[in-house]
């Protein structure tokens, strides 16, 4: 018991120490690895697809809801509007058991994974306008109350 403690620890540290870029594609990956093992139940076994669904839908809900629209503008309003229809999707597949919806899921976010999959390290965390030997700035801050929510522990629970 010892040795799953630790593992759990671990994966709890790792979490919680990546970056976002990291994170975001690790969460993209485990999206499509539930849509995949969906579509291939969707013929023998209901239970699994639906189980694989589901868990494929909370991580869409988790990203569409840390989305920023007040910073990310025209991109977090066609992201939500991805997210959105993944989201119809995986229902669509819930109620029919069309593999063609979790195929559909994947199309759109492929080419998400791999843009993210680009991005450096970090890259979020840095000023790209800073000079050498100054502090970067601190980014704007929007007016009115703040979204400090944080994502259930759930969410972050990667196990088949």
């Amino acid at each position: 018991m010892t040795y799953d403690r630790n593992i759990q620890a671990y994966r709890e540290t790792d979490l919680q120490t990546m970056g976002k870029e990291r994170l975001i594609v690790l969460l993209y990956r485990k999206t499509m690895e539930h849509l995949v093992k969906a579509e291939v139940s969707a013929t023998g076994d209901r239970v699994e697809m639906s189980r694989r669904l589901s868990l494929a839908q909370r991580i869409v809900s988790e990203l569409r809801g840390a989305l920023d629209h007040a910073v990310g503008g025209d991109i977090a309003t066609n992201l939500d509007s991805l997210y959105g229809y993944v989201f119809n999707e995986i229902l669509a597949m819930q109620v029919d058991c069309d593999p063609a919806h979790a195929v559909n899921c994947r199309q759109v976010l492929q080419p998400l994974l791999n843009a993210w999959s680009e991005i450096p390290a970090g890259a979020g965390n840095r000023q790209l306008d800073a000079s050498p030997g100054t502090e970067p700035a601190s980014p704007p801050r929007p007016e009115g109350p703040t979204d400090n929510r944080q994502l259930p522990e759930q969410s972050f629970s990667f196990s088949a």
